[in-house]
């Protein structure tokens, strides 16, 4: 699983699990920070219905972009710079991309600019960043583990009697 003739490393197949993973731990805690905290996760009425799911979305490639990067890396180890960049990253694409699709749906580029800076210091963009920084770390420690240099665990009836 580390490789073949295509040039393509490491196991790749972790990528699309984690991105799941990730979407799915987002919509718990906003969720959650929504029902505790009683506040909306998208606080504009004019930024239209898709603009969370979108930003969401956003968010969920950029992370999806960083786990594919260091599963591809060579040799694989697991790197916090990265993982810090990408939460990074994450937390912004999803406040410029909220800024953007209510410049759309608004027609309002200040209104848009203010609900960008209103949602990067929010609590929601910075779930998203955290996340993203577990998600990737957590990839990246299960790609390392997974190389193929370890023998498959096995029960002790499993090994042979010699």
């Amino acid at each position: 699983m580390t490789g073949d003739a295509d040039g393509a490393r490491g196991p790749w197949w972790i990528a699309p699990f984690a991105a799941v993973t990730y979407v799915a731990l987002v919509v718990c805690a906003f969720g959650f920070i929504s029902l505790l905290a009683d506040l909306d996760v998208v606080t504009d009425r004019d930024a239209g219905p898709l603009t969370g799911p979108l930003m969401v979305v956003v968010a969920t490639v950029v992370v999806l972009w960083a786990i594919i990067r260091e599963t591809r890396r060579t040799p694989l180890r697991v790197s916090v710079g990265s993982a810090v960049l990408a939460g990074l990253l994450a937390w912004l694409a999803y406040g410029v991309s909220g800024g953007v699709f209510d410049a759309i749906a608004s027609r309002d580029g200040a209104d848009a600019a203010a609900f960008a800076v209103t949602t990067l210091t929010g609590p929601f963009s910075v779930t998203v960043g955290v996340l993203a920084l577990i998600i990737v770390l957590a990839a990246a420690a299960v790609a390392t583990s997974s190389t193929g240099r370890r023998p498959t665990p096995r029960w002790p009836w499993e090994h042979d009697a010699r």
